[in-house]
């Protein structure tokens, strides 16, 4: 979710070089409309009126990013649901007073675990954040304890992408996959791709995989190609994507 510059398609052996990935900052995020609300409530955990909140957003809308960076601006710990599971009691005592992110909160196995450290960072003084695509209202717990919790907890959403952050989002994705998409081209994708994070990404993919196959360089031509293989076939009209 950070701002892009252009790149020159690669080769797989570039692609193994393993460089490390460099942290997201709040600082770094791209907003709009589609995410302010959620990154102004997550800039300020002291002044939240509950020590823990849900962010949920939309399937690759950037919540694992946004945990990231919350971490980094608050010097927390990130757990994604399979390594909080994994967590013995003696450890989770040491969250107390911590900044803590859980990632996809509602696919954490050990839901009792979730409901103590709920407990304990609401009896200290730290703050967590739990990720989900869902609300936690519909998270699957058979303790009525934690299911009153969940219900209570506030929650800041990220909406979908509107156009600027569809644009946005759209370069990134091309650079990722090495590719370097020209104005135009952005020009006639964005009001022709769905409002949704994972068009984005399936744009994306589907065209790098063209350029690999073909040789060709993005165009608005090939851009049109996979628009119509994605069953997308009449690109002019997003109401019909």
């Amino acid at each position: 979710m950070s701002k892009t510059g252009a790149h020159k398609a690669s080769t797989p052996s570039q692609l193994s070089l393993g460089f490390p990935e460099k942290q997201p900052t709040l600082d770094s995020l791209l907003v709009t409309a589609a995410n302010e609300t959620a990154v102004s409530i997550l800039s300020g955990p002291e002044n939240w009126p509950f020590p823990v909140v849900c962010v949920k957003g939309p399937a690759r809308s950037g919540l694992t990013a946004l945990g990231r960076a919350w971490c980094q601006e608050f010097e927390g710990r990130f757990y994604s649901a399979h390594e909080f599971s994994r967590m013995r009691e003696k450890e989770l005592s040491t969250l107390a007073g911590a900044h803590v992110v859980i990632d996809d909160a509602d696919q954490v196995k050990k839901m009792d675990s979730l409901l103590t450290l709920i407990n304990m960072i609401s009896a200290g003084t730290g703050r967590a954040l739990l990720t989900s695509r869902r609300s936690p209202g519909q998270w699957h717990t058979s303790s009525a304890d934690l299911k009153s919790r969940l219900n209570a907890l506030p929650v800041v959403e990220i909406d979908d992408p509107d156009e600027p952050m569809l644009k946005a989002r759209l370069e990134m994705a091309a650079k990722k996959h090495f590719l370097k998409l020209d104005p135009e081209v952005v020009k006639y994708l964005v009001p022709r791709l769905d409002l949704s994070y994972e068009a984005i990404e399936t744009f994306a993919e589907r065209l790098s995989e063209r350029v690999t196959l073909t040789g060709r360089a993005p165009s608005v031509p090939l851009a049109r190609e996979v628009l119509e293989e994605l069953g997308w076939s009449d690109p002019d009209q997003r109401s019909l994507l």
